[in-house]
C-alpha cells in the first residue's frame, strides 16, 4: 500500500511540476565491462599495476563512480565466481563515509567530510587520511530559458540565505526564486554550506514525502526541478557529463564560467578537490591503488573521465 501511495504521489508531483528532474544517482550496470557499449573509460598504455587478489574494497560520491569502476575493472584480474558487489559499490557520500568509518570499505571517493561526518569518525576512534587526487568545480544550475547567465557570490549567498527572493533583483524576470538543496552530509550540501554560504544561514529545503518500510512516509529533502525560476547545486562533472541535459544551464560566477580551463588555473571561484579516504594503517593493496591514482596513468584516467587533475599526466 506504502508503494502505491508513494508512486500515486510521486505521478501527482511531475503532473503538477512538470519541469525536468535532476536526481543525483545512476545506473552502475553501465560501467560493467561485460554490458555492450559500456561508459568505462580505458587506461591510457597497459596497466602499470594489477590485482589478482586482495581486491581493495571501493564506494564514494555519485559522480565519482565513473573513475573508481573504471580503475577497478582495469586494474583487477578476476574469477569467473567474483562479486563484484562486494568490492565495488555506489553508496553515494554519506553511507560510503559510514562504511568507511565502520571498516566496510578500503577507498571512499569524495568531496570534504561534513562537520558531523568529522564527528562521528572522531567519536568512533577512527583516524581517518584525505588524499585529494582531482579538481571539480561546484556550480549552480538553471533552466536554459532563464535569462540569468551570471550571479556574484554575495547574490548566491542573498538568494539562498532568503535575501533576495525575485529573480529580477538579478537581472532576470519578474519571478519568485525557486530554490533546492541537497541532503545534509552530501558532498554537494556540505560544499555548499562550507565554501558558498560561509556560516551565514540557508533557508529551508523544499522536502517531500517517500515510503519508508521502517517508518511508513517520511520527509526528505526534494530533487532538483528545472522549472523557469529554478536554482540549485552540483558538481560540474555531474551536470555536464553524467546528467548532460540540454534543458539546464550553468551559472557563471563572478562572469567566470565554470570550465575545465578555469579549474586549472584558479579562476573560478568554487573549485573544490576530490578526496580518496582511507582508514589509518590501511593495507598493502588499498595503499597501491591509492598511490596509483597519483601516478601519471591515474591521472591521465581522471583527467579522460572527464576531471581536471592534480599532477602530471601522460602525453
Amino acid at each position: 500500500m506504502l508503494g502505491f501511495v508513494a508512486g500515486y504521489q510521486a505521478y501527482l508531483y511531475k503532473q503538477l511540476n512538470p519541469g525536468v528532474g535532476v536526481r543525483e544517482n545512476i545506473d552502475t550496470w553501465a560501467w560493467r565491462p561485460d554490458k555492450l557499449n559500456n561508459q568505462l573509460t580505458p587506461l591510457r598504455g597497459k596497466p602499470q599495476i594489477q590485482f589478482t587478489q586482495n581486491w581493495p574494497r571501493l564506494d564514494g560520491a555519485t559522480a565519482a563512480y565513473p573513475i573508481y569502476a573504471s580503475a577497478f575493472y582495469a586494474l583487477s584480474v578476476l574469477p569467473e565466481d567474483f562479486h563484484e558487489w562486494e568490492y565495488l559499490a555506489n553508496s553515494r557520500t554519506p553511507e560510503a563515509y559510514n562504511k568507511i568509518v565502520k571498516g566496510n570499505a578500503d577507498i571512499i571517493f569524495v568531496a570534504q567530510p561534513s562537520g558531523g561526518q568529522k564527528k562521528r569518525a572522531e567519536e568512533s576512534g577512527v583516524t581517518l587520511i584525505y588524499t585529494p587526487f582531482a579538481r571539480e568545480a561546484f556550480v549552480f544550475i538553471v533552466n536554459v530559458d532563464n535569462p540569468v547567465n551570471s550571479l556574484t557570490e554575495q547574490q548566491v549567498r542573498d538568494i539562498f540565505s532568503g535575501a533576495i527572493t525575485n529573480w529580477r533583483t538579478v537581472g532576470g524576470n519578474d519571478q519568485e526564486i525557486q530554490t533546492w538543496q541537497r541532503p545534509e552530509d552530501s558532498g554537494s550540501q556540505t560544499v555548499m554550506q562550507s565554501q558558498v554560504m560561509k556560516n551565514v544561514r540557508m533557508i529551508s529545503p523544499q522536502e517531500t514525502e517517500v515510503a519508508s518500510m521502517m517508518e511508513g512516509m517520511i520527509k526528505v529533502v526534494a530533487e532538483y526541478r528545472n522549472t523557469n525560476n529554478a536554482i540549485g547545486y552540483t558538481f560540474r562533472y555531474y551536470a555536464t557529463q553524467m546528467n548532460d541535459d540540454k534543458n539546464i544551464k550553468l551559472l557563471a560566477i563572478n562572469g567566470i564560467a565554470p570550465t575545465a580551463e578555469n579549474i586549472r588555473n584558479g579562476k573560478y571561484p568554487y573549485i573544490v578537490d576530490a578526496f580518496m579516504v582511507t582508514r589509518e594503517n590501511t593495507t598493502s593493496e588499498t595503499q597501491k591503488l591509492l598511490e596509483w591514482f597519483l601516478t601519471p596513468q591515474g591521472q591521465s584516467l581522471v583527467e579522460d573521465v572527464g576531471y581536471v587533475p592534480m599532477y602530471k599526466t601522460l602525453p
